[in-house]
This record gives structure tokens, C-alpha cells and sequence, in this order.
């Protein structure tokens, strides 16, 4: 009896240390695939990174040439891959719409520790793709040319700067229009591809002369579509006109340059008197203090009347050198407001230059909350004026503005203080530095 139990006791023994042994070598192998793909796993987290920041670097660099992208792309990657890395292959395919895409792919060989006992898999690669696309550019370059602009020496710095600004995108991809403004606005590029030199020569052409139509339509549906709207509304249009395919990587731009106060409005007003009910597009205002106000044609920047100051007898008005009369024959005296919403007189201080501004800020809300592709606005001020300090942050929305809007495209504003006398040579340093920020800020958009 006691004889069979230890018989049985032993056997039993002997069968854990068959079990035993047979699912050993199965628990090792299942602990050095766990080792294994961990390392596996690090191996494709640190790939993953180093081509990302490889395709990132080609883009920034593709304009110095596809070989040295390649190359600086080269040398990101094996600097955030770390010893022994692989050698990437760096490719410069384009997408479906034509953008430009840079392509780094990589494979490197893990040499596994535990899944090595079997043949197949004694080295694994692990491999990983980036693509960056530079997306296209839609951009209006906004240029003061008022007369001040030759007093201060603006004229000087900005010439300077414009050129190597645009020369910083890419002339066959992008879209780019030059607009400028004085008493009336004007396009001098219409927003188009080979943009470069076209831009270049109207910059060194600009004549400096005139009050400052720096403002935007604002919510006024006529002044959108005339010709000679005013030049942030122009500016939109621009933008506008430029067809965007579904899904296709696009960034919308404005940059906006003046080195004063936008003092001047845009209307159309009753000037055909009791037999005429045409509405004349006026352009108004044109001084940075005092009531008094000129009226310009925004098509030729002429002054129809010089000085209105305001009064029953009202502004003349066209070759007649009549009174504009309204359809009643009364003399116009007053302006359409969209800031208080009412008929205002036509007073540079209290009404006409508040108006503008306002306007203006209606005009960039707009651009920035446009769907489905938003306007990020850049402005440039040359000058210490607070009140227009305080205006450009606000069109461009620049987070230190206290009217920032945060669910809105966050651009930002550079201020230039002087170029006058011997400050000169600053200004145009510092003005091709915001220039070139702007740029810096645009095309890194553009490639993430």
C-alpha cells in the first residue's frame, strides 16, 4: 500500500520536470520577445523623430537647392537618431495640387537579443517615412506710399526691404500681390505667380505723395466690389480670387506697411443733384489733426475740393465746380457712418479718422474669421504714434494687443520708431528684420 503511493508520488514528479521542461525554453522565448519588441519599439519611436525633424529641415532649407536640403536633412537626422545611425533617403516629390513636399525614409536593423535563436529573425528592420508639404502661399503686401513717407525717409527703408522680402517665396508655387495706397489705393501686382521681379520694379516705382487711404470697406457691400476700394478691402479681394482645392495645404497671408494714422474714408455720396440720382465713389478726409477735410477722386487721387471745413453751403464737386447736392438739392454736409451707424459730418477728428479705423478693424475680422481658410495679417508701423500703435495691434491681432482675440489667426505687429537724420541706417536694418521675421514665420507655416 504504501509502496504503490510513493510510486505514484514519483511519477508525478516526474512529469512536472517533463512539463517543466518542455515549456521552458517557451518562457524564455515569450520574456526575450517582450525585451525584443521593446527595443523594437524605442527603435521606431527614435526613427520616428528623426525623420520628422529630417523633413522639416529640408523644407526650411529647399531654397538654397535640393542637394544641400538633402544634405542639412541628412545630418537632422543622424544628429536626433544618435550612434550608428542608418543612412536616410531623401526625396523632393510634389503632391497633387503641384506643392512642393520633401519625403525622408528610413530603415534601421535591430539586432534582437532572445528572438535571434531563430534565424528569421536574428536582425528585424524597423522602418519610417515622413513627408512635409509646403503648402501655397497667398499673400497681398499692403505699402504705404502717402507723402510723409519721403519726409521721414520711409520711402528709402521700405524700398530697401520689399525686394528682399518677396525673394524669400518661391516665384512658380506661390501667389503674391502688391497693392499701395494714398489718397486713393491701387494694385500694383495683381495677385499671380512670378511675382518677383514685377513686385521689385513697382516697389522702386513708387511715387510718394498724398494723405493716408490705409483703411478697409468694412461691412459696406458696394465698396467691396468697385475697383477702387479701399486697399485692405483690396487686399481680401486679391486673396480672394485665388482658387483653393479641397483639402490642398494653403496659408493666407496679408502684410500690411504705413507710417501713420489712416485719416482718410471712402463712400459713395449723392452728387448728381435733383436731375441725377448717380452716386459718386468720393474718397475723404486726408489731414492728422483739425476739422478740416479734402475730398478726393479714387480713381485719379485728384482733389475735387480742397479743405472742406464743414457747413450748409456744402463741397463742390467735378468739372462744374458745383455744390454736390443730394436728390432733395440739399448740399451734402454729411457721410454714411458704419461706426455709429448714423449720418455724420464730415470732421477729420471727431468723425472721419475714428471711421477709418473702425473700418479697418471690420475689414481684418473679417479676413481672419473667412472659412475655410483664414488670413493671418501682419503690420509694420514706422513712427511712435500710440493711437496707431494701438490700431496695428489690433489688425493684426498680435497677442499683446488688449483686444486680442484669441479664437482668431494670431498675427503680429513690428514698430520701427524712426528713420529720419541719422537713424537711417537702423531703420532699414530693423524694417528688413521684421521683414525677414515675417517671412521666417510664414514659410515655417507653410511647412508644418
Amino acid at each position: 500500500m504504501h509502496m504503490r503511493n510513493a510510486n505514484i508520488v514519483k511519477s508525478d514528479r516526474g512529469q512536472i520536470m517533463v512539463i517543466f521542461a518542455l515549456v521552458l525554453p517557451i518562457l524564455i522565448l515569450f520574456a526575450g520577445l517582450a525585451i525584443d519588441v521593446g527595443i523594437l519599439y524605442v527603435t521606431k519611436a527614435k526613427l520616428s523623430t528623426s525623420v520628422d525633424a529630417a523633413c522639416l529641415t529640408g523644407m526650411k532649407n529647399l531654397a538654397s537647392g535640393e542637394t544641400n536640403a538633402a544634405q542639412l536633412a541628412t545630418d537632422m537626422f543622424q544628429a536626433n537618431f544618435g550612434p550608428n545611425p542608418p543612412v536616410p533617403t531623401v526625396s523632393f516629390p510634389t503632391d497633387t495640387y503641384g506643392n512642393q513636399q520633401v519625403k525622408v525614409t528610413a530603415t534601421a536593423y535591430v539586432n534582437t537579443l532572445f528572438m535571434r535563436y531563430l534565424s528569421q529573425w536574428a536582425s528585424v528592420p524597423v522602418s519610417d517615412t515622413a513627408v512635409s508639404t509646403r503648402g501655397k502661399l497667398i499673400m497681398s503686401i499692403v505699402l504705404d506710399r502717402s507723402g510723409s513717407m519721403s519726409g521721414d525717409n520711409g520711402a528709402a527703408a521700405l524700398t530697401a526691404a520689399v525686394p528682399i522680402f518677396v525673394a524669400d517665396f518661391d516665384n512658380l508655387t506661390d501667389e503674391v500681390a502688391m497693392i499701395s495706397f494714398s489718397d486713393n489705393a491701387t494694385v500694383d501686382y495683381a495677385i499671380n505667380y512670378n511675382f518677383i521681379t514685377p513686385i521689385d520694379n513697382a516697389v522702386s516705382g513708387l511715387s510718394f505723395a498724398g494723405g493716408t487711404f490705409g483703411t478697409g470697406a468694412g461691412s459696406n457691400p458696394v465698396l467691396l466690389t468697385d475697383p477702387n476700394a479701399p486697399p485692405l478691402s483690396m487686399a481680401q479681394e486679391q486673396n480672394d480670387s485665388v482658387t483653393i482645392n479641397p483639402g490642398e495645404n494653403v496659408i493666407k497671408v496679408v502684410v500690411y506697411f504705413t507710417d501713420g494714422l489712416m485719416n482718410t474714408v471712402q463712400d459713395k455720396l449723392h452728387c448728381g443733384g435733383t436731375t441725377n440720382n448717380t452716386l459718386t465713389l468720393l474718397n475723404y478726409g486726408g489731414f492728422d489733426s483739425g476739422s478740416q477735410v479734402d475730398i478726393f477722386d479714387p480713381t485719379s487721387a485728384t482733389t475735387v475740393f480742397d479743405t472742406y471745413t464743414g457747413g450748409a453751403g456744402g463741397f463742390k464737386y467735378g468739372n462744374g465746380n458745383t455744390i454736390c447736392k443730394d436728390a432733395s438739392g440739399n448740399p451734402v454736409i454729411t457721410f454714411p457712418s458704419q461706426k455709429w451707424g448714423t449720418q455724420k459730418s464730415f470732421d477729420q477728428t471727431t468723425t472721419v479718422t475714428p471711421e477709418a479705423q473702425y473700418r479697418a478693424i471690420q475689414t481684418a475680422i473679417a479676413m481672419r474669421t473667412e472659412s475655410p481658410v483664414p488670413t493671418y495679417i501682419f503690420t509694420i508701423l514706422l513712427g511712435t504714434d500710440t493711437t496707431a500703435t494701438a490700431l496695428l495691434k489690433q489688425l493684426a491681432n498680435d497677442p499683446s494687443s488688449p483686444n486680442y482675440i484669441s479664437s482668431q489667426p494670431a498675427g503680429e505687429f513690428f514698430l520701427i520708431p524712426s528713420c529720419s537724420g541719422s537713424a537711417l541706417a537702423t531703420c532699414k536694418a530693423e524694417l528688413n528684420t521684421a521683414f525677414q521675421t515675417i517671412a521666417a514665420k510664414v514659410l515655417l507655416r507653410l511647412t508644418q
